[in-house]
């Protein structure tokens, strides 16, 4: 064995080893709503409650769908229990004035009271592939 093939070898096992999603990762959708009405342009959040564990995220869209990436080329989220969280995105044709805010003043409030996964009172629990979340705020 060469030492290139036995540092190939060595590569290999780090892989698997660093932290990815592997089989506990699968994927979920959902939708955001406050009155029955879509929230949109919304970053949900949904951390491990397990400790040390990578959060996924997803932007809800003008109808408040949303999907969970683990990470920008990993879509999904860990299986087990995560606490929600919410933060409203600006978007730079918002930032700049081209369009108006795409949630009222009082929307975004909302949103900003369930900005921490730890006291937002939002929890799921992902149990299987394709899972599929309804968040309706109060």
């Amino acid at each position: 064995m060469t030492a290139r093939t036995a540092g190939g070898l060595l590569t290999l096992p780090l892989l698997f080893a660093c932290g990815c999603g592997g089989a506990n990762l699968v994927t979920a959708k959902g939708r955001l709503t406050y009155k029955g009405k879509p929230v949109p342009s919304t970053y949900v959040t949904f951390q491990p409650r397990e400790e040390g564990k990578r959060a996924s995220n997803g932007l809800t869209d003008d109808d408040g769908q949303f999907t969970l990436a683990y990470s920008r080329q990993e879509p999904g989220v860990l299986l087990g229990t995560h606490g929600g969280s919410l933060r409203y995105y600006v978007g730079v044709d918002e930032e700049l004035r081209k369009i108006p805010p795409k949630a009222s003043k009082e929307l975004q409030q909302v949103i900003a009271r369930y900005g921490d996964p730890k006291t937002s009172g939002l929890e799921y629990e992902i149990k299987n592939n394709g899972q599929f979340i309804e968040i309706d705020l109060k």
